[in-house]
């Protein structure tokens, strides 16, 4: 017994010698190696996961209730009174009403929205004559439902715009113009990219400020179109548009100083439109045809193609048109009586930004001008925080000559962004020079603020009987937010005076404060006033819009608005737009505006644009509100497509590829995206 136990101390002793030396071998394995590393990091969710989500109480989409598809309310109600200053204003009036929203899901249907507006009072003395005093507005959407073998169909009911195919809209020169209807349309997308689009109704306008309606013009417009690529690389399609007994609809090129227009004349109007476009990875070619008739006016045709083509870091535009006078798309005139061609070339690179562009204008009756068009622009990053450039215009029209020259410097500073801009126009009658500083402040997260301070000087004798020698300066500023965690604040303010010479003072101001009562609700007090001087600044920026000052009568408004919203939604939203149940989201905003510098920033002094429509990924869309912003309040977190319909842009403003734009949201944040309208070169 005590020979075993011996036996067993003896054994216990080697084995602990032998871990003891593996250790110590281990050790200085080890030690030659380096320390070992640290293990891979793990998320660890606090409770297993299993508390609910944090939504802020502002999201349109928040909730607790997650049974059952998505669905969303909005109502909103509103209060005003509005006071009209000048020659011929109207007594004070009050624009009252209420506005709807409402966005739910189906599970074979599709996703569907519904917008309503309904006012009591308003200018009716302003209202423009030839259809119905309507004081609503109504349209409800279908999109995305599906169908067998790949179709997917999307429908509309109310006050819409008269849709068009691909092919109508993806022009580089010539737009055809998507007017407002009270009525239907639908669109199919099948295989091979085939496409089939319809509508028809009563064509309208949309009116009002803060409670937008729509008031139908008499008559009917319809339309009709399909395309389809027959190849891989192959697009073609063709589009009818009709009108009977419609009102003719005018909008003239500067439409921040005149309304659009009805002519008292009512017409019939057919045209027809075919398209064929060719396109690989780096070359694209469109040849548009044309033709139609207009009361009282012969058969009209147009032609025209346009071509770019990418390689490396220059990309180029061209291409050649005519097309005979008086054409019209349903009630809408389009760009007519004029023939030539055009030339842009672009070049990108780290540092470098530059194009230039050339268009020929004639008219094709003879009856309208010869216009020679140039323009260049070029930037040039000279550090990571300095950058110049430099933008120039030329329009040669027999008998007269109009140019303009721009210079930047822009820098990223400790306060924020800043631009130092000069500018010089000039023709046989004006002579204009700017200077310009505007600062977009870096301020804390939450808030913005964006300041202009310019100098105008002017000498003008192109309105006769009104001669102008003056030096005006105009301040304006832009910015707001979160005053407290239910209290936010944003405004714009523009003011301008002469301080020599004679002028108009000119100011402008919109101040929104909203407070968030309750998770569902909140109420806003919104203020606006508008008081316009009789001198505007020469510009030089178009080959079909001549620079002609035009004397404007002292004028203006101002209004006050108190609003309450009620906003809810329940179901499984945390299947966010465009995604599903369970996923990230955030929130995806911002403003559509006229860009007026070019320099892609909403900058103090630009307009924001109500009542155009901003699409998110092609199925989803809102429409900007009195001051052209927009709001998707639960967007799925990751990479989306912004676009906008240039239905309601004021003429000569456009937007490049339909002011498609890529963002990225990420979860729980606000992303803000602005898009810029440029004027037509």
């Amino acid at each position: 017994m005590k020979l075993r136990a011996r036996h067993a101390r003896r054994l216990t002793a080697c084995l602990c010698a032998v871990a003891l030396t593996a250790a110590h071998a281990l050790a200085c394995a080890q030690t030659a190696a380096g320390p070992e590393p640290p293990p891979a990091y793990e998320d660890r969710l606090i409770d297993g996961g299993k508390l609910s989500p944090d939504i802020s109480s502002g999201d349109y989409y928040s909730t607790s209730d997650t049974s059952g598809l998505a669905h969303a309310i909005r109502i909103e109600g509103v209060a005003s009174m509005l006071q009209q200053e000048g020659p011929g204003a109207a007594a004070a009036l009050h624009e009252n009403g209420v506005l709807l929203g409402a966005q739910w899901e189906t599970s074979s249907y599709g996703s569907w929205s519904l917008d309503a507006t309904g006012r009591i009072g308003g200018d009716d003395d302003l209202r423009l004559t030839g259809g119905g005093d309507s004081h609503t507005s109504f349209s409800l959407h279908q999109r995305g439902m599906p169908f067998d073998d790949g179709w997917y169909s999307d429908n509309a009911l109310g006050d819409l715009n008269t849709p068009l195919i691909t092919l109508g809209h993806t022009q580089a020169r010539f737009i055809l113009a998507s007017g407002a209807m009270a009525g239907l349309t639908t669109e199919w997308r099948g295989p091979d990219n085939i496409q089939i689009v319809a509508g028809g109704g009563e064509p309208g306008v949309y009116e009002g400020i803060k409670v937008p309606t729509f008031q139908t013009l008499g008559g009917s417009t319809a339309t009709l179109g399909a395309e389809w690529s027959p190849a891989p690389q192959w697009t073609v399609g063709g589009e009818y548009a009709g009108a009977r007994n419609a009102a003719l609809y005018l909008q003239p090129f500067d439409s921040t100083l005149f309304p659009p227009q009805l002519t008292n004349q009512r017409f019939d109007s057919n045209t027809g439109y075919v398209a064929a476009a060719w396109q690989d990875a780096n070359n694209r070619m469109q040849l548009n045809l044309i033709d139609g008739t207009l009361d009282g006016n012969p058969n009209a045709f147009g032609v025209w193609a346009d071509g770019s083509h990418t390689q490396g870091q220059y990309s180029q535009m061209f291409g050649l048109f005519r097309i005979e006078p008086n054409l019209s798309w349903g009630n809408q005139l389009m760009t007519s009586d004029v023939e030539g061609g055009y030339y842009r070339v672009n070049y990108q690179s780290r540092r470098w930004i530059a194009d230039f562009g050339v268009d020929e204008v004639r008219s094709v009756s003879g009856l309208g001008p010869e216009t020679t068009f140039l323009n260049g622009d070029a930037r040039y990053q000279l550090s990571r925080d300095v950058g110049v450039g430099g933008v120039a215009n030329l329009r040669y029209t027999p008998g007269s000559t109009a140019w303009s020259l721009q210079g930047y410097l822009d820098t990223l500073n400790y306060l924020g962004s800043t631009r130092l801009q000069l500018d010089y126009a000039t023709d046989p009658q004006t002579q204009d020079a700017t200077v310009t500083l505007q600062q977009n402040w870096d301020t804390r997260h939450g808030t913005r603020l964006a300041t202009t301070v310019a100098v105008d000087r002017v000498h003008s004798t192109a309105i006769v009987g009104y001669p102008l020698d003056t030096t005006v300066v105009r301040l304006a500023a832009y910015g707001g937010g979160d005053l407290t965690a239910r209290l936010s604040l944003d405004g714009t303010i523009q003011w301008a005076t002469a301080v020599q010479g004679r002028a108009a003072p000119s100011t402008s101001a919109d101040v929104a404060l909203r407070y968030q009562v309750t998770r569902h609700w909140s109420t806003a007090l919104d203020y606006y006033e508008n008081r316009v001087g009789s001198w505007t600044p020469l510009i030089v920026t178009s080959p079909l819009a001549p620079p002609t000052p035009v004397a404007v009568p002292m004028q203006g408004e101002r209004g006050i608005f108190l609003s309450v919203l009620y906003q809810a939604a329940g179901g499984a939203h945390f299947a966010p737009l465009g995604g599903v149940a369970g996923a990230g989201s955030g929130r995806l905003s911002g403003v559509i505006f006229l860009d007026a510098n070019e320099n892609g920033r909403f900058d103090a002094g630009e307009s924001g644009v109500a009542n155009v429509t901003v699409i998110l990924d092609g199925r989803f869309s809102v429409r900007t509100d009195a001051n052209g912003r927009y709001d998707f309040p639960a967007v799925v977190a990751g990479h989306h497509v912004i676009s906008v319909q240039q239905d309601n842009l004021p003429l000569p403003w456009t937007l490049n590829n339909s002011g498609r734009t890529e963002v990225d949201v990420k979860t729980r944040e606000r992303t803000e995206l602005d898009i810029g309208a440029l004027r037509l070169k």
